[in-house]
């Protein structure tokens, strides 16, 4: 199955990002209000995404550590159709927005950056259900440690939930973790920060279809 193809806009110029999102929306599944453009310019950068693509999923990156409920129901009163949650919450913070999440027929992503002992803690939050794990490698610890894509690995053997890619990545990484079947792969710095924002994402579309 060919994986899904989301772009994290994560900048804190609305114009710009609404510039690279008019290049590329075309070309991709998913369209991210990145945590920094959130923050920057509010939830209003959802509803004017979802007003100039409303045939693309909009994922609003809150990275929820508390009230689950609250911050669920402003992104999707935006009209976001997906937002994450941190699987370093409190287990009390991730099933309230699992739940919130469920009940308005949305889409609810589990982000593990920043998380140690992924396994386990993915064994905790298996049984909310929610629709998918995000394997997010931070980029301050790219700069230390590198990229790694053996978690994918170890999370398809032991749960049954649908896995998201994250981290730097770029064209070269695609065949290294593609054998891994994510359900989505999430490329920021690699479209946002390009000279040709296009020709970047026309770049990644061509590994993904040369490793399926």
């Amino acid at each position: 199955m060919r994986p899904l193809l989301q772009i994290a806009l994560d900048l804190t110029d609305k114009k710009r990002a609404l510039e690279i999102a008019n290049l590329i929306a075309p070309l991709v599944d998913i369209l991210e209000v990145g945590t920094p453009l959130l923050k920057a310019v509010g939830v209003e950068i959802i509803t004017s995404l979802k007003q100039l693509y409303p045939n693309k999923l909009i994922l609003a990156d809150t990275k929820t550590m508390d009230v689950g409920k609250v911050e669920a129901e402003l992104v999707f009163n935006a009209r976001a159709d997906m937002m994450t949650v941190c699987a370093a919450a409190p287990l009390e913070t991730i099933k309230a927005a699992v739940t919130k999440t469920q009940t308005l027929n949305k889409k609810i992503v589990v982000d593990f950056i920043g998380v140690e002992n992924k396994l386990e803690r993915g064994r905790e939050i298996v049984s909310l259900k929610p629709d998918y794990f995000n394997l997010h490698t931070a980029i301050d610890v790219q700069q230390v440690k590198g990229k790694s894509f053996e978690d994918l690995d170890l999370f398809r053997k032991h749960f049954n939930i649908p896995l998201c890619v994250a981290g730097g990545i770029i064209p070269e990484d695609i065949p290294k973790f593609m054998p891994y079947k994510p359900a989505i792969i999430i490329v920021g710095g690699f479209v946002t920060k390009a000279k040709d924002p296009k020709s970047a994402v026309i770049a990644l579309k061509k590994e993904i279809e040369r490793a399926l």
